[in-house]
């Protein structure tokens, strides 16, 4: 669990965007984003480090979903800036149709 935990848990139940600075998985780059946060998976009984899931929305509606481990997270800062969880689009309407199965 990232030290900054509890902001991370506020923004979710305020539905409030937050600013998160982390580290790539080479552990060489850090780029810092506004996203929304998703949901947290604690660290595996095997040493696996925790997981914080985020929805980038730079792609407007169709954003991704983004996890970073605890230890690739150098700050989660609060924003004011609201998010609504139910616009976001996990797929697309052509995901769903039944054409597809």
């Amino acid at each position: 669990m990232h030290r900054d935990h509890n902001i991370f848990i506020q923004a979710i139940k305020g539905r409030k965007k937050i600013l998160i600075k982390h580290h790539s998985e080479n552990g060489r780059d850090a780029s810092t984003k506004v996203c929304c946060p998703l949901f947290y998976i604690p660290a595996g009984e095997k040493g696996s480090p925790g997981h914080y899931y985020f929805w980038e929305d730079e792609k407007g509606p169709e954003g991704n979903i983004v996890s970073v481990k605890a230890n690739n997270i150098v700050h989660i800062g609060q924003t004011h800036e609201p998010f609504d969880p139910v616009g976001l689009t996990l797929l697309s309407r052509e995901d769903t149709s039944l054409e597809h199965s």
